[in-house]
């Protein structure tokens, strides 16, 4: 089966390196907390902005507020790593993290982009660095927001068909958990085949 161009081996390549950087960025995540957490097994789908849209509906409840942080990456494989926590999970991190009973609002804030930037370097690089290529980041953006309304105008302007690469990480002891989502688009779908091509002659030459 093919979707723009992406065969199930080309799916089952980038599932399998997506596993590879999701366990460095839990390993990375684990020393930072000093706690064990996972990762889940990483959902690989072409959609659009709908698709993507009710994807997060369905992923993240209505009836709380999230920190999501931003950052935007560049290169032969380019897209945006998009990060939620919920504010309650926020407030476990910060406390977690500065050992201190009520973290402020800022400690809370600089908790939340620490790890947004160790996961986001973590996953994108070893990734990029599975398919031979290099990778440039842009400083990322956090904000607060009600509810689980994620895509903005721009969002959708800018994104049309896309690959949804997303995954939930997990600290259970510590009431620790978001959601990442990594989206590539339009010409980069074809650019990233490309290079899932030269990792699979690699591999099978």
């Amino acid at each position: 089966m093919q979707q723009n161009g992406f065969t199930d081996d080309h799916l089952d390549m980038l599932r399998e390196l997506m596993n590879i950087a999701m366990g460095n960025a839990t390993a990375s995540i684990a020393d930072l907390l000093e706690a064990f957490g996972k990762m889940h097994i990483p959902q690989i789908m072409i959609s659009d902005m709908e698709g993507l849209d009710s994807y997060i509906q369905q992923s993240i409840p209505n009836d709380q507020r999230n920190y999501v942080t931003k950052q935007l990456f560049g290169g032969l494989f380019s897209g945006e790593f998009l990060f939620v926590i919920s504010e309650e999970s926020a407030l476990h991190l910060g406390h977690h993290l500065y050992d201190v009973d009520n973290p402020s609002d800022g400690d809370i804030l600089d908790a939340v982009i620490e790890l947004t930037n160790i996961l986001s370097a973590t996953i994108i690089s070893r990734l990029t660095e599975e398919l031979n290529t290099k990778v440039q980041f842009f400083v990322p953006s956090t904000e607060l927001v009600d509810g689980n309304s994620l895509i903005s105008q721009e969002d959708i302007i800018n994104y049309h068909r896309i690959i949804i690469i997303s995954t939930e990480m997990e600290f259970q002891h510590q009431n620790i958990n978001g959601q990442i989502f990594i989206l590539t688009k339009d010409g980069m779908i074809g650019s990233l085949k490309e290079l899932i091509d030269r990792k699979l002659e690699e591999l099978y030459a």
